[in-house]
Parts: C-alpha cells; structure tokens; sequence
C-alpha cells in the first residue's frame, strides 16, 4: 500500500509551472469543449462565447493544475446554470477542480488512464507569496458543499479550505482506481510534512461518489476525434 500511494503522489504533483502552457486552451470539438492548462483571467469571457453558440453540450477539463480562484468560482457557476456536465481527462487541480464541480452530471472520463486521472482541491492562498487565504474559505466551503449535494463531508470540507498547510491536497480518484472487495476507496489527503514532502492517506470508507465529487459511477466513454485532440494537447 504504502508504494501504491507513493506512486499516486508522483502522478498527481508532477506537473509543475514551468511545464505548464501560459493560459487556458478552449477547443470546441462537436459539441464537446474541451478546456486544458492554468485558469487565467480572461476565461470567462471565452466562456461565455463558447456558450453564446449554444453548441456546447459537455465541458471537459483535462491537464489543468488550476490557478485564478475568482475565475474558477465564476467559470464553475457559469457551467451550473447552462446546466451542462462536466467529465475530467487527467489532472484537475485546484481552481479547475472547483470548474469540475460546477457540472450537474459530473464523470470520470477515458480520455487517460485512471491511474493519472483526478479532482484535487485545496485551500486559498496567495500565488507568489504562498500565504494561505482564510478569508476566502467560507466561500469556498459554500460552493464545494452546493455543487456536491451536501454530500462532502463536514470535517473533511473544513480540512479542504482550511488546511495546515496551503500545499495540502485532497484528491478524488475514479471508485475502480482502487478496487478492494467492494469497500470504497478513492479520497486521498496529501500533507505536506516538516520536510517538504507529502504523506498521502487514503480516507477509509470514501471514494468521489461518496462525497459528491462525481455523479456518473461509469467512466464516460469519448468520441475518437476528441481523444485524437487531447493527445496532442
């Protein structure tokens, strides 16, 4: 167990800033728009555009390790009222873990394997600085507890935007990520230690639908010519 869970903490920290693009990609394949890399400030208004089309009928997240905050609330509102779904394609931190939530069917998709797909959300706090930013944590826990159906657990929210640490994560892998006799398993907290690393726990007892971070217990199965687009991505 304990390499199992070294091995998912290399998977959900690899991507770091500099291998990062510098602003969102929007990619409107059929009626899938597909949204990858950092949320930036003006993803809103590309949003909006995209939905002025009215051709969008899946938003899916695929590599993004999050960013602007105010810009993750909002993007994530805008997609509850569409009443549109939302599918995840590998990591999903962060701001866009908050975007994920904003589906009102929310699934695991096959656009990567399992093993690197996942929803990771953590407190605020300032990006140059590394100050964590309680201040924005009710509000988090708002939208968190909203868009999940009161289904994420109180302590375990309250852990989320009020860490020890703003480095800590908690992730939320598919329920057959970790299948073991049918006990469910999937939510994971990642602390940051005195050392600088991170000791994952699995949380006993939970996995994403459990918790309301996904809604569709199957992994959504994509079309060829989106799947064609994330490989190049």
């Amino acid at each position: 167990m304990r390499a199992l869970l070294a091995t998912c903490l290399v998977s959900a920290l690899a991507l770091t800033p500099a291998s990062a693009p510098l602003a969102m990609e929007f990619n409107l394949v059929g009626d899938t728009l597909v949204m990858s890399g950092p949320v930036v400030g003006d993803d809103l208004s590309r949003l909006r555009n995209h939905f002025a089309t009215d051709r969008v009928k899946l938003v899916l997240l695929h590599n993004s390790p999050g960013g602007d905050l105010w810009n993750g609330l909002q993007l994530a509102q805008r997609i509850r009222d569409r009443g549109l779904p939302t599918a995840v394609s590998g990591k999903c931190e962060s701001a866009c873990g908050l975007i994920f939530l904003g589906g009102v069917q929310r699934s695991f998709s096959n656009g990567m394997p399992l093993a690197g797909t996942m929803v990771g959300l953590h407190g605020a706090h300032n990006v140059e600085t590394k100050r964590a930013m309680p201040e924005m944590g009710a509000k988090m826990a708002y939208l968190i507890r909203t868009m999940t159906g009161g289904k994420f657990p109180g302590e375990l929210l309250d852990r989320t935007v009020y860490p020890t640490d703003p480095s800590n994560f908690i992730y939320a892998f598919h329920p057959l990520r970790f299948p073991v006799d049918g006990v469910p398993r999937g939510v994971m907290e990642c602390l940051k230690q005195p050392d600088a690393k991170f000791k994952c726990t699995m949380i006993g007892g939970l996995d994403a639908m459990a918790i309301g971070v996904v809604t569709n217990p199957q992994v959504l199965s994509l079309g060829e010519d989106v799947k064609e687009l994330l490989a190049r991505l």
